[in-house]
């Protein structure tokens, strides 16, 4: 079963792409921006005209010469000052061209711009982290859409995240196949049926922020995930999640405090429901690179017949994200400790209370042939923390398992909002009871729509 709140991944393009489109955008938007003398002399208003006839030939040289000559004339408007700044950056001067777009910066009304021309600024100066932040400032800034979107892409190509909307919602559709359903998306807590079938799957969730801004600001979210077999029809899954968090954005910094509280029912019946306490922080290095923390404390209880399941979780984990040519390399580590009621029939005892320990890399390719490409290795070992005792309790043993798992995921615009998407993921469980033993794939073909306001 998929996470209830899908979670957009960043996505990073090929910097010789990056490259070209930055010349592009400094050409268009040199054309689109009017040259506006206030208070000049006329010899100052022609040599700033000559300057822009200069540029839209190519004659980079002789534009600054005569965008200079209109400054020592007198003039002294911000588009003067901007279109300096482009004739620096096309002439690679960018220690200039910054110089005249940080001026441009306290104007309301040119802010937008100058934010995200000094974001190719620093890119070009290979600055890229730098870059972001100023791509994240025009993005939140303007109310035109194309430089809205510019700016979107430029920051998706630099693998970072865009500003987090005021309202948004993803929703999907999928038919797949499940190899061994469970009751449970870790089959190993309370076992597989090694039964497979056919499903199809919905899913809804949604986030609104109700006060403050993208800077600081509380924001409610919630989920619905539905499953339904073609036959084993005591394996259908509903999932809910409410929550609630505080998040902010200090540019290099993000943290988000908050909980929310799940429920998952099975066949129809409640299997657990759990509260849960979520920290979470990041932190934006150079070069692309960042650092993500989590920590996750959950009070769980188990529905008629998994009591056993009722206490506590703990989840503290933390990864490292590095920018490589096309792709996005992440690695991390996952601790988990449970401390749960534990099952005693009669004599015998069953432990549902284990320690783990995860390594995981994931790679993000966001074009190949079309399609943007992630892939996640993992590695779990888990150990129980008391014996079960079998036959009677005649016998012990400390439950030893150790699962390993890939998961590929392909999707492919079809419209500004949707996409066509494929998953495909295996898992095998080997553990020192076999009953324990398991391996399952699944596979699952799908649309979905992703909305912002």
């Amino acid at each position: 079963m998929r996470a209830f709140i899908r979670r957009r991944r960043t996505q990073r393009g090929k910097t010789s792409d990056f490259r070209l489109s930055c010349f592009v955008v400094v050409v268009l938007l040199l054309g689109n921006v009017p040259w506006q003398p206030v208070n000049a002399a006329a010899d100052g208003a022609q040599a700033a005209e000559q300057g822009v006839a200069a540029f839209r030939t190519g004659d980079y040289q002789a534009a600054l010469r005569s965008f200079l000559d209109a400054r020592q004339a007198g003039l002294n408007t911000p588009g003067l000052r901007y279109n300096l700044g482009v004739t620096y950056y096309r002439l690679g001067r960018y220690a200039e061209a910054e110089r005249e777009f940080q001026a441009l910066a306290p104007d309301p009304n040119w802010a937008p711009l100058a934010r995200y021309n000094l974001g190719l600024t620093a890119q070009r100066a290979g600055r890229p982290q730098q870059a972001m932040e100023h791509f994240e400032q025009a993005y939140r800034a303007t109310t035109d859409p194309n430089l809205r979107t510019l700016a979107a892409t430029a920051l998706e190509r630099l693998g970072g995240a865009l500003p987090s909307p005021g309202t948004s919602a993803v929703t999907s559709l999928a038919g797949g196949y499940d190899s061994n359903a469970t009751l449970s998306p870790d089959a190993a807590t309370v076992g597989a049926s090694h039964q497979g079938d056919r499903f199809v799957e919905a899913l809804a969730a949604a986030s609104h922020r109700l006060a403050g801004n993208t800077a600081r600001g509380w924001v409610a979210h919630g989920g619905l995930v539905l499953r339904k077999y073609g036959d084993l029809n005591q394996f259908d899954v509903t999932g809910l999640r409410a929550g609630l968090s505080c998040e902010s954005d200090l540019g290099r910094v993000q943290t988000g405090v908050g909980g929310y509280f799940d429920v998952i029912y099975v066949g129809g019946s409640r299997l657990e429901q759990s509260a849960v306490v979520d920290l979470q922080a990041r932190r934006r290095l150079d070069a692309g690179a960042e650092l993500r923390g989590r920590y996750q404390l959950g009070h769980i209880a188990g529905g008629g017949g998994f009591e056993y399941l009722d206490g506590w979780q703990q989840r503290l984990s933390a990864d490292a994200g590095f920018a490589m040519a096309p792709a996005l390399l992440r690695v991390g580590y996952q601790l988990e400790l449970n401390n749960r009621r534990d099952l005693q029939q009669g004599a015998e005892f069953f432990s549902a209370s284990p320690t783990r320990h995860s390594l995981f890399a994931t790679v993000a390719l966001r074009d190949v042939g079309g399609w943007q490409a992630d892939a996640r290795g993992e590695y779990r070992v888990s150990r129980y923390n008391d014996p079960n005792r079998l036959n009677g309790g005649a016998l012990e043993v400390t439950r030893k398992d150790d699962r390993y798992g890939i998961a590929l995921r392909a999707n492919r615009r079809l419209s500004a909002a949707w996409r066509a998407f494929v998953d495909y993921s295996y898992y095998r469980n080997e553990s020192n009871l076999d009953t324990y033993d398991y391996s399952r794939y699944q596979v699952m073909v799908g649309i979905e729509a992703a909305l912002e306001k």
